[in-house]
């Protein structure tokens, strides 16, 4: 089973229909497995890791939603997404460091932040 780290580095140059069929079905078959990871990885800080994958993730939705100028993205074929991910990679490839900078620290207080709010309530001590 692949990584998340091999998964979003493969998200980089655009996905054929064939590929982008062949990870929907193999996603569907792992999502048990990763619900129960996630759950577990919930009740534990945000790790400087965990922060740069989310700040990554943060980074290609921008780039998505500045390359689907439209909004066609959510419904359109698979030919037409392969089109505006090729223009996100470019996007990203030239915008990456300066989104960086300023996305970090908003990406880190929200998930610090969000840890305080599920372990917080739970926790009398915590206070």
């Amino acid at each position: 089973m692949k990584k998340f780290k091999e998964l979003i580095q493969g998200l980089e140059e655009a996905l054929s229909v064939a590929q982008r069929i062949k990870r929907s079905i193999s996603s569907k078959k792992s999502a048990r497995k990763a619900a129960i990871a996630r759950a577990r990885s919930l009740k534990k800080p945000p790790t400087p890791e965990k922060i740069k994958k989310s700040l990554e993730r943060q980074l290609r939705q921008k780039a998505l939603n500045i390359a689907d100028k439209t909004g066609e993205y959510k419904t359109a074929s698979a030919g037409v997404k392969a089109n505006i991910e090729k223009k996100a990679s470019k996007l990203l490839a030239k915008k990456k460091t300066v989104w960086s900078k300023k996305l970090k620290p908003e990406v880190k207080k929200a998930m610090k932040d969000a840890y305080r709010s599920r372990v917080g309530s739970k926790n009398p001590e915590s206070e």
